[in-house]
């Protein structure tokens, strides 16, 4: 059952018209002009462009038959042959039997079926499951771009292409071949590579020079050092010396004693006054010129190997840029270990100096040298590395974008995986449902099979044929007939005659014999494979160029063929004659009084479209429909347009019946100029014919007005106006 119609942008609907209903029947007045045929036309043809901003909900899955003037046309007019209608012939009960049977599991299946494609729906719809994963997966995934997207993320071009969509980012990503180990650098590492190739830190960089100390070597492996330097063995003393292994000893007191030796002076060995200047001579005899060359050496040695540790660079010198920081702990260790080397290596020599005749050996620097060094070619080589990167720009970005997604693609595994997995395990689940939906689908064409089977041994055209000839003749409508045409058609013959005869029939038999073709359409089906469905019947101003005695008959053909009838799930009637509108209404008075609805259509003063519901009491006469259009335009619901011809119906309608004698007095009275206008278009020959809703064009609505009342003012019936207006007597 439709619950819901709306209209909008359509014809008169310039705004958005909704009809609600809960109702089986229902019945919708308005005049013509006030957008019932545009109602019409949308349920006859809901998918047209035209229609896209209009809707329906409910009844779906029923067949939508509507009588307009569009059917007429399509059926009548542009063709001289109808479709034949299929219906039930001679009963079959067996066959019969078969289709109900058939009809009652075809129920049963597709509750089956809808049950099954809810669970599909859940799985693959707009709210299903599907999408909640993929929402939740794109929802963590996206947390890529926040992160390093925007602003002066220096990382942000890894992400070009990909950042705009949260469904292009995850599939991007979800491409993505997970690495097979852990990628060894983080996003970290790639900011500060990417941050040396760009901004204030993309300079090229000097590599370090190594530390250089020329003749350490020969120095350290000098002979002198594992020498044992003594005096001159020939002096007097040499063996006294010799025998106390003691001349280091002896050379120290030596510079202790004066130049001048005289019985005063103490001996610096003993503390006594045995030094003689004889003495003396000979201990300085001792240590002749080849020892003091000898000490002269470990001093030139010592002097050189001081000056090349002096010239040694500072480590400051080499902590002038990020590679040589980043290992400044491991730097400087060994620049100390050096200089330790060196510094230990100055204080053996000089206490070989002041001992000559201690053997010595210095520490080699050749391993600290070597070890130093090595860490500055390391430096050195990250640096050129640095400035290659500098010199290849593009391959290095496109090297540490490569990276970046290995690392995203390692990190976000976690939720990828989760989706995959949670996709395969709904997929699964889908591919059951589908198996059990295939077999129940099958179940329902199996069924159909039968009943069309069944159906066939039973359909024919001729029971529509005689229906509709019967209701002719019912009608008083004789000269005329439908007559079976090839296998499956009809056509509208004069009597004894075979040629198509509807184009010359009058506007009334047009109008019947079309009706009762629909009626008939209704009944039963527009082919013999057409399946047996839910039908919702839509029925526009059937009665539009009849007279009151045919109006009449066609509303009891109505209420018996569709309000009395189960066969339809819903009914719709649009009618311009509140004539017509209240012998349908009038039905339900005494039966199924809560299964209609009331609806109107009228036209605003924008010269939109309205629709609104009715309450039975507010059902009217034409009379009273009239007036209704005056208050509908004071309440600024009716358009200018069609307030002239509602006047001059009420004034016609009016003094017709009380005196027509009175309303020309009343006129004669207006003043001809200031009224020339309203008085021209109520002296029209002419009835209460809705042609006239369209000959006014632009009016004085004022003037219109005022003249109306004053006919009322001058004919005594002022009284009649206001309660018609629902203005207060004085």
């Amino acid at each position: 059952m439709i619950t819901s119609i709306k209209l909008k942008s359509v014809a008169s609907y310039t705004h958005e018209r909704t009809l609600n209903t809960d109702k089986k029947i229902n019945l919708v007045y308005g005049l013509n002009g006030t957008g019932k045929t545009t109602f019409s036309n949308f349920l006859k043809d809901k998918n047209n462009s035209k229609f896209s901003d209009c809707s329906i909900s409910g009844g779906e899955t029923a067949k939508i038959l509507v009588y307009n003037q569009e059917f007429i046309d399509e059926n009548f007019y542009e063709k001289d042959d109808l479709k034949g209608v299929f219906t039930i012939s001679e009963p079959n009960v067996i066959a019969e039997e078969n289709v109900k049977n058939a009809k009652a599991e075809i129920e049963k299946l597709e509750t089956q079926e809808k049950a099954k494609k809810t669970e599909l729906d859940e799985i693959n719809g707009a709210n299903g499951k599907k999408k909640k994963k993929l929402s939740e997966s794109t929802e963590k995934i996206w947390n890529i771009k926040t992160t390093f997207s925007g602003g002066d993320r220096i990382l942000d071009y890894c992400l070009e292409g990909v950042k705009g969509s949260k469904d292009v980012l995850f599939n991007h990503i979800k491409s993505l071949a997970k690495p097979l180990i852990k990628p060894a650098k983080i996003t970290d590492d790639l900011k500060k590579e990417i941050s040396k190739i760009e901004g204030d830190d993309a300079i090229n960089l000097d590599t370090l020079q190594k530390i250089v100390l020329n003749g350490v070597i020969e120095i350290e492996n000098n002979s002198i050092f594992d020498e044992v330097i003594v005096g001159n063995k020939n002096s007097t003393v040499a063996n006294l010396i010799g025998t106390f292994q003691n001349s280091d000893w002896v050379k120290l007191g030596l510079g202790y004693l004066p130049n001048e030796i005289n019985e005063t002076v103490n001996c610096p060995f003993c503390q006594q006054k045995t030094v003689t200047k004889n003495l003396a001579d000979e201990i300085k005899n001792y240590f002749d010129k080849t020892y003091e060359d000898k000490i002269d050496l470990l001093k030139g040695l010592k002097s050189q190997y001081q000056t090349i540790k002096n010239t040694m660079s500072a480590i400051d010198s080499f902590l002038v840029n990020d590679y040589a920081n980043a290992v400044k702990i491991e730097l400087e260790s060994l620049h100390t270990k050096l200089l330790t080397v060196l510094s230990k290596n100055i204080t053996t020599i000089e206490n070989k100096i002041k001992l000559p005749s201690n053997k010595v050996t210095l520490q080699s620097s050749s391993q600290a040298l070597k070890d130093f060094n090595e860490l500055v070619e390391k430096i050195n080589q990250e640096i050129t590395e640095h400035n290659q990167k500098i010199k290849n720009k593009k391959t290095v970005k496109d090297s540490i974008k490569k990276e970046f997604w290995e690392i995203m693609r390692w990190e976000y595994d976690v939720y990828i995986s989760a989706y995959v997995n949670d996709l395969k395990d709904l997929e699964k689940e889908e591919a059951k449902i589908n198996i059990v939906l295939q077999k129940t689908q099958d179940d329902i064409k199996t069924q159909r099979d039968i009943i069309k089977e069944n159906q066939d041994k039973t359909i024919n055209i001729e029971k529509a044929i005689e229906s509709i000839n019967y209701q002719l003749a019912l009608l008083g409508l004789h000269g005329f007939e439908i007559k079976p045409f090839e296998d499956k058609f009809y056509r509208i013959v004069r009597e004894n005659e075979s040629k198509p005869e509807f184009k010359s029939l009058s506007e009334g038999e047009k109008m019947i014999i079309s009706f009762l073709y629909f009626v008939e359409l209704c009944k039963g089906k527009e082919n013999e494979t057409e399946e047996i469905q839910n039908k919702i019947i839509v029925i526009d101003d059937p009665i539009s160029s009849l007279s009151h005695n045919y109006i009449f008959n066609i509303a009891q053909l109505i209420k018996k063929e569709f309000f009395e009838s189960a066969n339809y799930l819903q009914t719709f009637v649009l009618t311009h004659s509140m004539y017509f509108f209240h012998e349908l209404v009038h039905y339900f008075q005494y039966k199924k009084a809560n299964e209609i609805k009331l609806f109107r259509i009228i036209r605003t003063a924008d010269k939109s479209s309205l629709i609104l519901a009715m309450d039975k009491n507010e059902i009217q006469n034409d009379y009273q429909a009239y007036w209704q259009i005056l208050k509908d335009h004071e309440s600024g619901n009716a358009h200018d347009n069609i307030l002239a011809n509602a006047m001059r119906n009420i004034l016609e309608n009016f003094f017709g019946f009380i005196d027509n004698e009175k309303m020309d007095k009343s006129v004669s009275k207006l003043d001809s100029i200031k009224y020339g206008a309203f008085l021209r278009y109520i002296n029209r020959e002419s009835h209460s014919d809705q042609i006239n809703i369209s000959d006014v064009k632009e009016i004085d609505v004022s003037l219109f007005k005022e003249a109306f009342k004053t006919i009322f003012e001058e004919s005594g019936n002022i009284k009649h106006y206001n309660k018609m207006m629902d203005v207060e007597n004085d």
